[in-house]
């Protein structure tokens, strides 16, 4: 039901009536957007996400409580090389923090990430398809407590890819949703590789800005 109140605002952006955006060579973008697959680090759409999970036994006891905030962000900035081609860089943002109510334990996870982004457009009259590419190179770390503490951290490598398209709701602003694939990739210090990947929804607001 959380997820059905987020949608609303974009279904109402979306039946607004559209200026013809300008996709010209030399304008620049500039954007934020939610990530795909990054675990538990926030809602499926952008924003902050609190979650609450219990663990309860047999019998129907609580056993464990545990409260969770996180959030995910993918601000970037591009450029037109060419009419419909926009090139760039963006940044992934992740944090998620988990506490348990019964017992000592907390956890933390971070990720920062930057690279570059190439998105093709396919304008039509009222909505412009699209395709886009990414990918980033950054570090995850890991914080947790539990009477003793430790601490986590490795380098990583994000890439994806999707389709999409934009809505145009004024001349400078377009509402996007994007259907795709990520994954991230890290090492431990053992060599073991861990691959994570999902196919999911993300859903941005991009500006042009003049040439």
């Amino acid at each position: 039901m959380r997820k059905l109140y987020l949608l609303i605002p974009v279904i109402f952006l979306l039946s607004l009536q559209p200026v013809n955006a300008q996709l010209e060579k030399g304008t620049f973008m500039a954007g934020v957007a939610s990530t795909i697959g990054l675990g538990d680090f926030g809602t499926d759409l952008m924003s902050l996400g609190f979650t609450t999970r219990k663990i309860k036994d047999s019998g129907g006891d609580v056993n464990v409580t545990y409260k969770i905030l996180g959030f995910n962000l993918l601000p970037r900035g591009g450029y037109f090389i060419m009419d419909n081609l926009a090139v760039g860089a963006d940044i992934t943002i992740a944090f998620s923090r988990q506490k348990s109510q019964d017992t000592d334990y907390k956890n933390t996870e971070s990720l920062l990430a930057i690279g570059p982004f190439a998105r093709y457009y396919y304008p039509l009259e009222k909505i412009y398809p699209f395709v886009e590419a990414n990918a980033g190179f950054g570090t995850w770390k890991e914080k947790w407590s539990n009477g003793l503490e430790g601490e986590d951290k490795e380098g990583l490598f994000l890439w994806g890819i999707g389709l999409g398209a934009s809505k145009p709701v004024g001349e400078n602003v377009l509402i996007d949703a994007l259907v795709g694939y990520g994954a991230q990739s890290w090492k431990e210090e053992d060599d073991d590789k861990y691959i994570y990947a999902s196919i999911g929804l993300r859903v941005g607001i991009t500006i042009l800005l003049g040439q």
